[in-house]
């Protein structure tokens, strides 16, 4: 890794997509409980009024500027519904969580669906089986993996020697951890967007996350001889109250993706600096670019891009949705800038104060 400064942010193409200004798109998992399900009309006229966003509160004061009032608790279980049926999602949680549309919702609401039951539930049967597709598709070659090494070892018929026996038993445990962390992930992202998480904030250096993260990617970029350069104003670096942990698994999930997709030999340009009263980490990349019909839809679980085919065995699509779960739930967003063929740019930003529940 080598670090470097500079008094302006690395080059980038054109700004394409924004996490901040779309949201990431629906998910399968949003729909797995209720697919037989579509909104009642009230929860219809519910996210109608959500808009760009809505926390309870708010949302009873726009049903109540249309002569609508509502009951104690009515807001709070209708955009329960909402969420339950993948079509708003928690943007940031706190003492009173908002909820913003998935794109599955702003379709509906847009396209004036919300009196047709059967679209809405064609949509959420679709997602619901890609979601179980999905799934089963990335849990099926560590378990057949498990069970042949397990059949060997049982099997009165086989002597393995102990190289052997030592080789499948770390077959098992590695295929074991892939099918824990695929589980860990799913859930991680469901409690993100469910507003369940609590940060472990604290003061931390950004440049020094920066640092962490860039050396657990180090040795896979080693590899293809790719360079990892550090970039940022000059001096110390800034500071931001957030959760280090979590912002750093963030900040890994982008670098790898960069690595992943950078040419061999290629340069990952990694810069750190305070913009405004916000901290912004920026991954830039030589890779292919994104497709614009692909950008939509990157912060989608399980999506992998038309780029993504020939790595699909080193992820399963939710890195960017868990990145921008955790941005999120600091008050924050990931952004996004690619061009086919120019690379991309992917900016990890967050309040250096923190989130704005935070005391």
């Amino acid at each position: 890794m080598r670090r470097t400064t500079d008094r302006r942010a690395g080059e980038a193409a054109e700004p394409t997509a924004s996490a901040a200004s779309t949201g990431p798109a629906p998910s399968a998992a949003s729909a797995t409980s209720t697919a037989s399900a579509s909104p009642s009309p009230l929860a219809g006229g519910a996210l109608a009024l959500v808009g760009d966003g809505a926390a309870i509160s708010v949302l009873e004061a726009r049903f109540a500027a249309r002569g609508a009032a509502l009951g104690a608790g009515v807001a709070e279980q209708l955009l329960s519904e909402l969420a339950t049926l993948g079509l708003v999602r928690v943007a940031r949680g706190g003492t009173e969580p908002a909820f913003v549309p998935t794109s599955l919702g702003q379709q509906l609401v847009r396209e004036g669906l919300l009196g047709e039951s059967s679209v809405s539930l064609e949509a959420l049967e679709r997602l619901r089986t890609d979601l179980l597709s999905t799934i089963a598709h990335e849990l099926r070659t560590p378990l057949t993996a498990v069970r042949t090494s397990i059949g060997l070892l049982l099997d009165p018929a086989s002597d393995p020697t102990l190289a052997q026996r030592g080789a499948m038993l770390e077959t098992i445990d590695r295929n074991a951890a892939r099918m824990q962390r695929l589980v860990d992930d799913i859930l991680d992202l469901a409690r993100f967007r469910s507003g369940a998480i609590r940060l472990q904030l604290r003061r931390f250096d950004a440049t020094a996350l920066a640092e962490t993260a860039i050396a657990s990617v180090a040795p896979l970029a080693a590899r293809s001889g790719q360079h990892l350069r550090l970039t940022g104003p000059s001096g110390a670096g800034p500071m931001v109250f957030g959760d280090h942990r979590r912002l750093e698994r963030a900040l890994v999930n982008i670098i790898s993706n960069a690595q992943r997709f950078a040419p061999d030999g290629g340069e990952i340009v990694v810069d750190v600096r305070a913009v405004d009263d916000r901290v912004c980490w920026t991954v830039t990349d030589a890779g292919p670019g994104i497709a614009p019909e692909d950008q939509a839809r990157l912060f989608e679980r399980f999506f992998v891009g038309r780029t993504d085919r020939g790595a699909a065995s080193q992820g399963v699509g939710l890195g960017l949705p868990i990145t921008l779960a955790i941005a999120q739930a600091h008050g924050g967003t990931v952004d996004v800038r690619s061009e086919p063929g120019r690379g991309s740019a992917f900016s990890l930003v967050v309040p250096a104060a923190g989130p704005p529940e935070a005391p």
